[in-house]
């Protein structure tokens, strides 16, 4: 039985961790709010070609619908979004998939709705193992359009093709997105982040740099109470004291839910530091297995900032 003097300690420590859960969670609150009000605008006008007539984000096309991902022409709401793409960057190498978790208007929405009062759906284990690798054959359809479709050497640019596409049934275009965009959210009340979990390539694309960020957490097993609420709590329906819910996973979207509601401070945040060559072959006991798979990340890591220079240099005159 420990001494008062521990008793006094261990009940500080506890007193510490409390205050600094209540910090984070409103640090997490004020960003989310922050998000959904300026990047949340950038992202619904760009993808749903909402077209900006005055100000200071006025589009210069004169197309009546045209998608900014697809767009060539240099305007102010262009390099917004492109400046947008390079802050992400620069998070995800910080705390990976982080902007997911805190900072993408898609996401904070379908957690929002999650929290109605509704019966939820739960999806099988293995059913919902399987649903979890689309959104990788979902990112790796998008890399090939994207390189397909700005590849000179075909004489005409299947961009070009869009362009003229999009000029004739653009309003049709934008319907079909809004419906899309309409359903998603209707599922979201009873799957949370279904887009994130299954579909989104986005996310498929940036959760490479969970396993090379910045931050790491930290488990003890040994002071869990098996309350589950860490559970209950992930935005992404993991269980973070499972193999699939561990900080390096791909499909954890670093929302922190786990180290916020877990009272028995089982969770710790540090700054990673770098591994020694004989940690890292002791860990990597199949090394064959090891370097295919740390290979395969390598290229999605590549085509993602391959992809976001295209991005950033087409909106540079």
């Amino acid at each position: 039985m420990p001494g008062e003097e521990e008793q006094h300690i261990i009940s500080d420590n506890n007193k510490r961790h409390q205050e600094s859960l209540v910090k984070l969670e409103s640090i997490a609150l004020v960003t989310k709010i922050i998000a959904l009000l300026t990047i949340g605008p950038i992202v619904v006008i760009g993808n749903l070609g909402i077209k900006v007539t005055g100000g200071f984000w006025a589009c210069p096309f004169p197309l009546p619908f045209i998608m900014c991902n697809v767009c060539p022409i240099f305007c102010t709401f262009g390099q917004i979004r492109s400046g947008l793409f390079l802050g992400i960057v620069g998070t995800n190498f910080l705390a990976g998939q982080a902007f997911c978790g805190f900072f993408c208007p898609g996401g904070i929405i379908q957690d929002l709705l999650f929290k109605v009062p509704l019966r939820k759906i739960t999806i099988p284990r293995r059913a919902d193992s399987v649903l979890r690798h689309i959104r990788y054959g979902v990112a790796i359809l998008v890399i090939g359009l994207v390189i397909h479709a700005t590849n000179l050497w075909v004489g005409f640019p299947l961009m070009a093709e869009l362009w003229f596409f999009l000029a004739r049934y653009g309003d049709e275009v934008r319907m079909a997105l809004i419906g899309t965009a309409i359903i998603l959210l209707g599922l979201a009340l009873f799957v949370g982040r279904s887009w994130c979990r299954y579909l989104c390539p986005f996310g498929a694309w940036i959760s490479v740099f969970n396993k090379y960020s910045l931050l790491k957490r930290r488990r003890s097993p040994g002071t869990c109470v098996s309350c589950r609420l860490c559970h209950q709590r992930c935005s992404g329906g993991l269980n973070p004291m499972g193999s699939q819910g561990t900080w390096r996973s791909l499909e954890c979207v670093r929302c922190l839910q786990c180290y916020t509601a877990c009272q028995a401070n089982v969770f710790q945040l540090h700054w990673r530091g770098w591994r020694k060559e004989e940690e890292i072959m002791k860990r990597d006991t199949k090394r064959w297995k090891s370097v295919l798979r740390r290979a395969l990340e390598v290229v999605i890591l590549m085509s993602f900032i391959v992809i976001g220079g295209m991005i950033v240099w087409q909106g540079i005159p």
